[in-house]
């Protein structure tokens, strides 16, 4: 199995430094926004006492189960250090901050949960990419990588 990372022709990241260093948090596009990062502080408030010390948001990276249009980078699953959230939660907890940028006027959020309690969701959600693969329990998966792809497992796929 392949997981994939879209390349920004935006950034000043060529594919060359990617297949020269590997993929990490320096060397990724920002293209992927990602739940954890939105609101940090609660992000670790919420983390489960018993979570790994591994799991870093500020080294972490984001992939996807399917490629995007290209170009983009493929590599092998190569490590038990990837774990997958619900998306959709951090579709809600962007709402949040969508409407501190609105004036904090509430329109955005009607109806959407608390920021905290979407952190305490986001975290039950959590799951290794190895048991979403078998159990798939929500359809959205947001990856996450927490540690550095290795250079020569890495192809860029234009």
């Amino acid at each position: 199995m392949f997981l994939y990372h879209r390349y920004d022709h935006d950034l000043n990241n060529s594919p060359q430094r990617v297949l020269r260093e590997g993929l990490n948090h320096r060397t990724a596009t920002r293209w992927y926004s990602r739940g954890a990062k939105f609101f940090p502080e609660l992000t670790e408030q919420f983390r489960p006492v018993n979570s790994p010390k591994w799991i870093d948001f500020k080294v972490a990276f984001g992939a996807d189960l399917e490629p995007f249009e290209k170009p983009y980078f493929r590599f092998p699953v190569f490590s038990e250090k990837i774990l997958v959230f619900n998306f959709e939660i951090s579709s809600d907890l962007f709402a949040h901050l969508e409407d501190l940028y609105d004036g904090g006027k509430g329109h955005i959020i009607d109806g959407v949960p608390s920021k905290e309690e979407l952190m305490k969701e986001y975290w039950k959600s959590m799951i290794p990419l190895s048991e979403y693969l078998n159990y798939t329990p929500f359809k959205d998966p947001e990856v996450y990588i927490f540690e550095q792809v290795p250079a020569e497992l890495i192809e860029f796929m234009e």
